[in-house]
């Protein structure tokens, strides 16, 4: 008697457990290239942006340096601690969390540059709302 095999779009795995969204193995402890490379990447971008935008409106030399430093250390921090936590979330949260830390940081140059507070809000939530729905559909189709 012919037995039934399993047939379709999506192929059965052959050990049991959870299977990886990448497909790789990921080793604990061990960290890859992009996942610091990305942020520090980032936030050096964005601290020297902030420090270009600080020396056009007023701020000290020194000011300025430091507004962008520290802005380029924290942008840089949460890019590294959402990348490295990516794997634990859910896609709909994962996305939400890109699409937030890419809002904030653009609403923050937008402050830098002289607009008012409510007009680096609306940049920030548009820009962030847009980088979340394009996130989502990446992972969600990457996913699925």
């Amino acid at each position: 008697m012919p037995t039934h095999s399993i047939t379709g779009r999506y192929p059965a795995h052959e050990a049991p457990g959870p299977v990886s969204r990448t497909g790789h193995v990921r080793h604990e402890g061990r960290t890859s290239r992009a996942e610091w490379a990305v942020p520090v990447l980032g936030g050096a971008i964005l601290g020297l942006y902030a420090v270009f935008l600080a020396h056009d409106n007023g701020f000290s030399e020194g000011g300025g340096w430091v507004l962008g430093i520290v802005a380029g250390v924290i942008a840089a921090a949460l890019g590294y601690f959402v990348i490295h936590e990516r794997n634990q979330m859910i896609t709909e949260v994962r996305a939400t969390a890109f699409g937030t830390l890419f809002g904030v940081s653009m609403g923050f140059l937008r402050s830098l540059s002289g607009a008012s507070v409510l007009d680096s809000c609306f940049v920030g939530l548009a820009f962030g709302l847009g980088m979340g729905l394009a996130s989502y559909y990446i992972f969600y189709w990457h996913e699925h």
